[in-house]
């Protein structure tokens, strides 16, 4: 067998190793998705450790490895793996997509004792020191005349343009439009948020977010209960016809299939009238 042909059978081999490596981290990202984390973790851990593993395998592994990691509320051991990873394969995809985000993460605090405490005896010690500790481990942030609503949408933005299209980005479009909907303490002196504190200023910004999810997610099954939100800030405003187009958009959006919102909406538009 002549060099060159042992070179074609070489990188022939390699191509369908590393071709087999990137399905299992396609597998390992199914068992994840359906909450079988444990098969996961294995099958990653594998990769990672295994000396024959291509480079781009092991970074895609150590990238999923944290964000399992992260979702299970164990923060240290997401960054471990990602500091890991943007450390050696500094070039990859991954690394340079978490690299930003590295001093961010870093700032969350989990609510629990540090799972990477192993002794007992420590965890008991901090547990009863706990008990007795009148000042709690949280911070506190004096937001008073600060714009919360807008200091709360800049960071769901931020997650919907860099996770276009994922369960992310539609949970982050539906806090948005929470923020934006508002809410108003009870009292005399309770504060408000979104439109209920200044319509003129957020209706346009919940509109054109709510288009936005509209867009992005057509199927997502919270914008019925958001265009019931929007049909009842408008008549609380007076504004039946407003009002009058967005339930029926929820009547007319369902089918003729009943549900919670038509039903409420027909109840509405007959008040309306």
């Amino acid at each position: 067998m002549t060099k060159r042909l042992v070179s074609l059978v070489s990188l022939f081999g390699l191509m369908m190793v590393s071709q087999l490596h990137g399905q299992t981290v396609e597998i390992a990202k199914d068992y994840y998705q359906h909450g079988l984390n444990e098969k996961a973790k294995d099958m990653l851990l594998t990769l990672v450790h295994s000396a024959g593993t291509a480079p781009a395998s092991k970074a895609k592994a150590l990238y999923q490895l944290g964000q399992i990691s992260f979702d299970e509320g164990h923060i240290r051991v997401a960054m471990g793996d990602w500091e890991i990873l943007a450390k050696d394969y500094p070039q990859s995809a991954e690394a340079k997509e978490i690299n930003d985000r590295l001093s961010q993460l870093s700032e969350i605090v989990s609510k629990e004792i540090d799972e990477n405490v192993s002794s007992a005896v420590a965890k008991s010690y901090l547990s009863n020191g706990d008990f007795w500790s009148i000042k709690r481990e949280v911070f506190t942030i004096d937001s008073s005349y600060l714009e919360s609503t807008d200091l709360a949408t800049a960071w769901y933005d931020r997650v919907i343009k860099e996770f276009p299209g994922t369960d992310a980005a539609e949970l982050a479009y539906k806090k948005k439009l929470f923020v934006l909907v508002g809410y108003r303490e009870p009292g005399e002196y309770g504060e408000s948020w979104g439109v209920k504190r200044n319509f003129q200023l957020y209706m346009p910004k919940l509109l054109s977010a709510f288009a936005e999810m509209e867009a992005a997610f057509p199927k997502s099954p919270s914008l019925q209960g958001f265009r019931y939100q929007i049909a009842q800030a408008y008549w609380v405003k007076d504004n039946k016809n407003e009002a009058t187009k967005w339930l029926q958009a929820i009547v007319s959006k369902q089918e003729g299939n009943p549900t919670f919102y038509t039903e409420a909406a027909k109840a509405r538009l007959a008040n309306l009238k």
